[in-house]
């Protein structure tokens, strides 16, 4: 029987909107690896008991004009399969999960015939669980497979996120957008067409006393890393943190939040790095009284909102955080794949930190290989750098140019950028319905575009033009002016 649920949560709405401009965004892939053999029959029945008992992982939506969210008596197919060999990334790119698909779960328990391991595969989209949340579930599901405990049924409510409790005080020096505009404009100069990932691995040396968080100390290495990258003294990226029930993993919505982050390089050239660190460290614990930062900025600032919230993620994990040794006596190991589908921001920058090791994983839509791996370089020196000296001073990491010009944008001069201006702009307001004159300068988002009508806004401009933009390129270039000279240049280089 289908129970349709009354309402579609903030948080459900962000991740699905941003699903629609990428049909396979927000896979979450992972295999568990059983050194010991996987007792197959036994992890059927205990998953499809867990599957029947939470209606999370029997939840899907209908996408259409709006949202709705369903459950149904189906649980999601678990295959069984047999492999002489596993490719990991085969089956990984055989059971990515689409936000339309109505089985939001994919599992295959796996026998490997030239390996003495067993494996199963899960793949979960990101609307039901996050990262967190998978790891608590795993912690679950092995614990009561080893040890034959019984499922625990508590907290397996779906709960709506309005229902729950939020903090009242806001941190209303959260963020200032002063030079986020020359920031996003070196960024974009350095976008190409491109879809690119990295891993790479490092081991921390030095002995140095630590004195803050090692998240404070990657987040200081990779500002500074940004800040040389784009050439910019001003940096703005977002990071996630918990703000939630850490226990549970069985409620819709319960995902992390995204944080706004900001540092101003201008005035530290001649400061010591522990005291930048020190500086860092105070208001990233500052900002964890805001519940959701998104909503804070959306408040004051639409637009710089809808950039800061996919240019860049810094995403920091540790070992207490994420365990990937999920029974150490039995050798049961997480192993995350690095396929993890996550291409609708511009760049994600993620570091698992497990003792002294850091493994890097690096997944950009936007921005070439050369420029990704200087950046990665750049990070490797600083973040060594920040673990082994204390009295370091800023200049002798990071080196700036004295004085940034602001880039100005032309305005639309020409006969032929006139036309194309007017469609734009009688595009924009046909698809906003919006009667008012539309202003040059005026962002589209400030006007009520969201990702629903700009999945048809990217169809009409490819009908209007007869080519074919990025989904970034209309976050990127969001105003008729800006738009314009985007078009214009991509019908130059067809010409």
């Amino acid at each position: 029987m289908l129970h349709l649920l009354p309402k579609v949560s903030e948080n459900e709405r962000k991740v699905i909107n941003s699903c629609l401009l990428n049909a396979t965004a927000y896979n979450i892939p992972f295999f568990i690896k059983f050194h010991q053999g996987l007792n197959i029959s036994k992890m059927y029945n205990l998953l499809t008991q867990y599957f029947e008992k939470y209606a999370i992982f029997r939840t899907f939506y209908h996408v259409e004009e709006e949202i709705t969210k369903c459950t149904d008596g189906a649980i999601p197919t678990i295959e069984i399969q047999s492999f002489k060999h596993l490719d990991k990334k085969l089956l990984c790119d055989m059971n990515l999960i689409s936000i339309k698909d109505k089985e939001l779960v994919h599992v295959v328990l796996c026998k490997v015939a030239d390996e003495e391991c067993d494996y199963m595969f899960f793949n979960i989209h990101h609307v039901l669980l996050d990262g967190f949340s998978i790891n608590l579930f795993l912690q679950d599901l092995i614990e009561v497979y080893l040890y034959d405990r019984e499922i625990d049924l508590q907290l397996s409510t779906l709960v709506d996120e309005g229902d729950r409790t939020k903090a009242d005080q806001h941190n209303e020096s959260l963020i200032s957008f002063e030079k986020y505009e020359y920031f996003k404009s070196r960024l974009i100069q350095k976008q190409i067409d491109s879809v690119n990932y990295i891993d790479d691995q490092l081991v921390i040396t030095g002995n140095n006393t630590q004195k803050y968080t090692d998240f404070a100390i990657c987040v200081t290495a990779f500002s500074m890393s940004m800040a040389q990258w784009v050439e910019s003294r001003a940096i703005y990226m977002s990071y996630p943190h918990l703000g939630r029930d850490c226990r549970n993993y069985k409620m819709l919505g319960n995902f992390v939040q995204l944080i706004p982050f900001h540092h101003h390089f201008a005035s530290e050239q001649d400061e010591r790095i522990d005291h930048m660190i020190a500086g860092i460290q105070q208001s990233v614990f500052s900002s964890f009284t805001n519940q959701d930062g998104y909503d804070e900025v959306m408040r004051k600032e639409r637009m710089s909102c809808m950039n800061i919230f996919r240019d860049v993620i810094f995403d920091y994990k540790s070992g207490s955080l994420i365990e990937k040794v999920i029974n150490e006596d039995h050798e049961i190991v997480l192993e995350e794949a690095s396929m993890y589908r996550d291409e609708k921001y511009g760049l994600h920058f993620s570091i698992y930190k497990d003792l002294n090791h850091l493994t890097i994983n690096i997944i950009s839509s936007e921005y070439g290989m050369d420029d990704l791996q200087d950046l990665l370089a750049s990070f490797r020196h600083n973040v060594q750098s920040l673990y082994a000296q204390e009295h370091v001073y800023v200049r002798e990491l990071l080196t700036l140019n004295e004085a940034e010009e602001e880039e100005k944008i032309e305005t639309v001069t020409s006969s032929e950028q006139g036309s194309v201006f007017d469609q734009v702009t009688s595009i924009v307001t046909s698809l906003i319905e919006e009667e008012t004159i539309l202003g040059a300068n005026e962002s589209f988002f400030d006007l009520g575009m969201d990702s629903l009508l700009l999945v048809k806004f990217k169809k009409k401009v490819k009908e209007a033009f007869n080519i074919n933009l990025k989904i970034s390129d209309f976050f990127n270039f969001y105003t008729s002016e800006l738009l314009t000279r985007k078009i214009m240049d991509n019908l130059k280089e067809a010409k």
